[in-house]
């Protein structure tokens, strides 16, 4: 007896779904390892995000985001102790100096849309080194203390007050 076009169904979708978990289970530690180290080549090499999620595919790997790229080369950029994260980050850290370069003359001289690009280089290149993350997380730390005392003097204050109406209706 034939199997009933629902069994059928389940069946075909079953396989489908487990042929795709299998997919992903083959993956393997060093197929990503060499995923990300083809990204960051690409980045290294003046690709975008968007150019890489393209080319990703021809290159032999499986399509991925352009926002997994974005985190992957981040990732790299922050930890990695692998060249080609250093060599990224030697690659646009040396292009922010081209930058500023062409910049800095015309803002030395007063042109203030000039020094904003110069600062905000600046900015980007603070960052990229992590030279800001103490100075944000003391100024963070500062307000939330700040904050924090507002409130115990809000408390005191609501304390002290109907310690008065106590007192007052006594």
């Amino acid at each position: 007896m034939a199997p009933a076009p629902r069994e059928k169904l389940k069946k075909t979708i079953g396989a489908r779904s487990r042929t795709k978990q299998e997919a992903q289970a083959e993956e393997q530690p060093l197929d990503r390892v060499n995923r990300d180290l083809a990204i960051l080549n690409m980045r290294l090499h003046g690709l975008t995000f968007h150019e890489i999620a393209r080319k990703l595919p021809e290159a032999g790997f499986a399509r991925v985001s352009v926002s997994r790229i974005y985190a992957i080369v981040g990732k790299a950029l922050r930890s990695s102790p692998n060249q080609p994260a250093r060599d990224l980050r030697q690659l646009e850290l040396m292009r922010l100096d081209q930058l500023q370069t062409a910049h800095y003359k015309e803002a030395m001289k007063g042109d203030s849309a000039a020094a904003q690009r110069v600062l905000a280089i600046m900015d980007r290149r603070a960052k990229l080194l992590g030279l800001d993350a103490n100075t944000e997380a003391g100024a963070s730390l500062d307000e939330a203390r700040q904050s924090l005392i507002n409130k115990l003097e809000q408390l005191a204050r609501g304390q002290q007050q109907k310690s008065e109406k106590s007192n007052t209706n006594s």
